[in-house]
This record gives C-alpha cells, structure tokens and sequence, in this order.
C-alpha cells in the first residue's frame, strides 16, 4: 500500500516548522469554537496530539497505518489503528491534518464524511491543498537520507490529480540496500465539491501560507454538522 509505504519516509521529508505553523493552527481554531474534546483523523505519529494535549485539548487518534500508531502510542498518545467507518465510539469535534482529505476521491470522501458526521456532535475541521499548492509546488523531485535510508519522491500533477512515486532504499545487516517502491495519488477537489458531499454546513475557510508564499497552499475548513 502506497500510504504505508510513504508512513515509511515521512519523517525524512516532513518540514517541522511549517508542520508546526499548520498545527498550531488547529489549535487556534479548536479555542476560538471552545472544543476541549477532539477526534484526530489520521493522526500519524502523534505529534499534533501531543501539541493539543500540552493545551488542555482532549485528542483521541486514529489512522490506518499499525506503525504510526505504534509510533504516537511511543510518545503518550490514546490512539488507535482503526478507520473512522470503524470506529465505535462519539466525540465532541473531529479534526484531519495534512492532506487527508486529498488522498480521497469523490466517492470515498462520500463515505468518509457519511461516516464522520456519525462520530461527532459539533465541527469537522480539515485542511485541503489548494489548485496553486498542488498544481505549482509539489510536483518535481524530492530526495532525502539518513543513515540506513535513501528516498526519493517524483511527483506529477494532471487531471486534478497529484501522482507521486516513492522509491525508498533501506540498508540491511548485510549493508546491501533493499529497495521498495509505491505510488500515492492525492486529488483537487473544490470548497463547494467538498461542501456538497459533505452534507454539512460551511462555517468557515481559513487560507494558510506555510512556506512564504504570496498565495495560500492550505485551506483550513470548519463545518459544522
């Protein structure tokens, strides 16, 4: 799976400070709608439960992949390895970072949300990529290494589709290198795509620049069920 693959490498090219811009983000919006309780969608390794946490936010996470979770399991999180349509239990307000509505298309974010709105009593708040973020900035090719890995990501816009290959190289005991690669696609959808799929209401659109740009790469979404 394309996903588990890039849990694998994330780390290598996940850019901290504007991580951090984007994260602390949410917790801005969590205070200003006064939500103590949350639900992180694709929670990853955890760091953003643990940011929330240090401000008196309840998190409880979930995300698909056994080694992220096992990972923020590491650093203190509640969190399990479960997907939302899974998930038995109800929270206040739910939140998805980085680009997890994008790695849906329009039929699974349909069921998403279905399965979303089940979950919650209040807000569903999410970033998405916007046309400029994914159509000018992501694509091209990003390597990265440290001592037992070599990554590279090759990225191709077309079709609203963002379609990224991961090569990945980890060094074995023997000090042979044994290599694996996996595509991800990431999809462009619209505010009011999102908002008619859905089913809930748009309260309010946040346009975020991470990395200095004059236009926003990140729109952050509140609806409300």
């Amino acid at each position: 799976m394309g996903l588990e693959l890039y849990a694998k490498v994330e780390e290598l090219f996940l850019d901290k400070e504007a991580a951090h811009i984007l994260w602390g983000k949410f917790i801005e919006v969590l205070k200003k709608y006064e939500i103590n309780e949350v639900l992180d969608i694709g929670c990853g390794s955890g760091d953003f439960c643990l940011m929330a946490k240090e401000e008196g936010i309840n998190v409880f996470g979930i995300d698909l992949s056994e080694n992220q979770i096992k990972k923020a399991i590491k650093k203190g999180c509640d969190c399990e390895a479960v997907n939302v349509c899974g998930l038995n239990k109800s929270f206040e307000s739910a939140v998805a970072i980085f680009d997890v509505i994008n790695y849906m298309n329009a039929e699974e974010l349909k069921r998403f949300f279905s399965c979303v709105k089940k979950r919650i009593e209040k807000y569903f708040i999410f970033d998405i990529n916007t046309l400029y973020a994914m159509e000018e900035l992501a694509v091209g090719t990003l390597k990265a290494e440290d001592e037992n890995r070599f990554s590279v990501l090759y990225s191709e816009f077309e079709n609203d589709k963002l379609i990224t290959e991961i090569t990945l190289f980890e060094k074995k005991n023997d000090e042979c290198y044994v290599k694996s690669q996996k595509s991800i696609i990431q999809y462009f959808h619209t505010l009011p795509e999102i908002e008619k799929i859905s089913g809930m209401k748009l309260k309010e659109v946040i346009p975020i620049s991470l990395y200095g740009s004059e236009e926003a790469e990140k729109l952050i979404v509140v609806m409300e069920k």
